[in-house]
């Protein structure tokens, strides 16, 4: 029998007794149990309400970090955790992590006496995220310091955190949500997976995604042949997510208000074309990161909770990037910019393309060997090339201080590079090959909608 059913027949039992109650009690008169049973199937008895489930309020903000150290990079995850953590989730924001690490077998790190990034390591600097150093040929340590990593830190898979304020540098100590021993960190889907499981755990009016990991821009490195890589780059499943799928995740995840990359050379202008129409902010480095990436710390502490609008957040990451490497003396480069004016960009930059193309190429290609260069050799600042071009070319000069200006003014919400090698450092990189075209450089959005891959393919014709 239902438990209604039984509290039915209670109350219908309970009221013969009250009924009865009022006479001299005459056990006799009662009703029998077939009675009883039939009254209770003409009695409702609502049964009792489940309490509803807890759903959070959205607050204004979730940060959205994916922290893809499932190859080299693997160590960095617990130092960045710690570094959220010395700020952490607020009644205003909350901070969420999906952290992947490797085993040490995969995920090398520096090598006393070979370069690395921290200074107990010796020698210079490895890019974040650079190729892997030929000398990381065995395991090193993970936090500095130790001899036997906490557990915290020791662990491989995959997490999810809630990040929460703590003062401990040596251990996680945030709220540990899910975890799972197996992902692709460089599926697209799986990025799309992460963001709204977020979303919907965490609502927020606002969201910024950062991907955390290895970057390229557009351009393709390494022995991959296929147009696979740009950012996220998993070691386990050798797989990446390049720029056009990038787009397509933040698209399928209903888009965010900041999209950001803690990863190198991710700020061109097709990287920013392709996420145009998913993210009305954007936030990148032209050159490769050094080996700590962002500091977490000065980024979220630069935040000021009495303006949250998604420019003041963005420049919070720009100012809060700059600031940590200028403390040690390390050149960089750091911008955010809004994403609206790249179709503008788009329209300036073909007028300025249909006038080059009419020009002395060789001249062209002095400016090309002499702007601004990055760590890819093919990713060049646009301002710069422009610059040069219109002093070696005067008709070219009008239309490129025309796009100087709209980047500059518009587009630009803050630049701030740091060292005197990045002096013309302008915000914005391009592909600039001086070595030939690639082909899969006409699969971008940029390149379907506009004249910049017909301009790369003359330049560097035979």
């Amino acid at each position: 029998m239902k438990k209604n059913k039984i509290l039915q027949l209670f109350a219908v039992a309970a009221l013969c007794s009250v009924q009865a109650g009022a006479q001299t009690m005459d056990f006799d008169s009662l009703p029998s149990v077939a009675e009883i049973a039939a009254i209770a199937g003409r009695t409702t008895v609502p049964a009792p309400r489940r309490p509803a489930p807890r759903v959070r309020a959205p607050k204004e903000w979730t940060i959205m970090v994916f922290m893809n150290g499932k190859n080299n990079l693997s160590g960095y995850t617990v130092k960045d955790l710690n570094e959220m953590e010395q700020v952490g989730s607020s009644d205003k924001i909350n901070i969420v992590v999906e952290a992947g690490r490797t085993a040490p077998s995969t995920a090398h790190y520096p090598t006393p006496g070979y370069p690395g990034d921290y200074p107990w390591g010796g020698g210079g600097v490895v890019p974040h995220p650079g190729w892997p150093n030929p000398y990381w040929d065995q395991p090193s340590y993970m936090v500095r310091g130790t001899t036997g990593t906490p557990a915290s830190s020791s662990w491989t898979g995959i997490r999810r955190y809630y990040v929460m304020k703590d003062a401990d540098t040596s251990t996680i100590g945030s709220q540990l949500i899910e975890e799972f021993p197996k992902a692709d960190m460089g599926d697209w889907n799986h990025l799309v997976e992460f963001a709204l499981w977020a979303k919907a755990k965490y609502p927020a009016k606002k969201y910024m995604l950062i991907v955390w990991n290895h970057g390229d821009g557009w351009v393709i490195k390494g022995p991959q042949s296929s147009f696979d890589r740009g950012i996220s780059y998993d070691d386990e499943t050798g797989n990446g997510i390049n720029t056009v799928q990038l787009g397509q995740a933040l698209a399928k995840m209903g888009g965010v208000n900041i999209y950001a990359s803690d990863a190198c050379l991710m700020q061109m202008a097709e990287v920013i074309y392709e996420l145009k129409n998913y993210a009305p902010v954007i936030v990148g480095s032209e050159e490769t990161e050094p080996g700590d990436g962002w500091d977490y710390s000065a980024f979220l502490s630069r935040i000021n909770p009495s303006n949250l609008a998604p420019e003041a957040v963005a420049k919070a990451a720009v100012e809060g990037y700059s600031a940590s490497y200028a403390a040690k003396g390390k050149g960089v480069t750091m911008s955010a910019v809004r994403s609206s004016e790249a179709e503008p960009l788009r329209i300036l930059t073909d007028q300025w393309v249909g006038l080059a193309m009419a020009q002395d190429k060789a001249k062209l290609k002095e400016a090309l060997n002499e702007a601004k260069s990055f760590t890819s050799a093919d990713s060049r600042d646009f301002l710069h090339f422009l610059s040069l071009a219109g002093v070696k070319l005067p008709a070219l000069k009008a239309k490129g201080a025309e796009i100087s200006t709209l980047v500059s003014t518009r587009m630009l919400i803050r630049n701030a590079p740091f060292g005197d090698a990045y002096k013309n450092a302008g915000g914005l990189a391009i592909y600039l090959p001086s070595y030939g075209y690639d082909a899969k450089y006409s699969k971008l959005a940029l390149s379907k909608s506009g004249k910049w891959d017909e301009f790369m393919q003359w330049l560097n014709a035979k």
